[in-house]
């Protein structure tokens, strides 16, 4: 399924305006017949040759404000990690969750390396 741009958009309004036929706004535009009547339909619905479908999926289970307050948090040193973080969080979500998106927006969680104490005879 061929996606026009906003310009062609307007272009198949304003040629279905002036009383022009599928086909010929079709051979104008280059595309198939069927498209400019398809994208004639959803014009009508939405005059806005910008607008972007909703895609459809799972909604997100962090939204923005829970994750400024998660940064806030760690930042000030209300969270020491992401279980910490996990904690003190309304929303249901899981750990992995939590980390992946503390990650996203440059809170990686690091484990520091224990090293040895080494004396000045070393």
């Amino acid at each position: 399924m061929a996606e026009l741009t906003p310009t062609k958009k307007k272009t198949i309004m304003t040629m279905y305006s002036l009383g022009q036929k599928t086909a010929d706004i079709a051979a104008e535009i280059g595309c198939h017949p069927s498209t400019v009547h398809r994208n004639h339909k959803k014009l009508l619905e939405n005059p806005d040759p910008y607008a972007k479908p909703h895609r459809p999926g799972c909604p997100r289970k962090l939204n923005e404000c829970s994750l400024r307050h998660a940064q806030i948090m760690v930042d000030s040193g209300k969270a020491r990690d992401a279980a910490d973080v996990l904690a003190q969080l309304p929303e249901d979500v899981g750990a992995s969750t939590v980390r992946r998106n503390l990650a996203k927006i440059g809170l990686h969680g690091q484990v520091n390396w224990k090293k040895p104490f080494l004396k000045h005879e070393h």
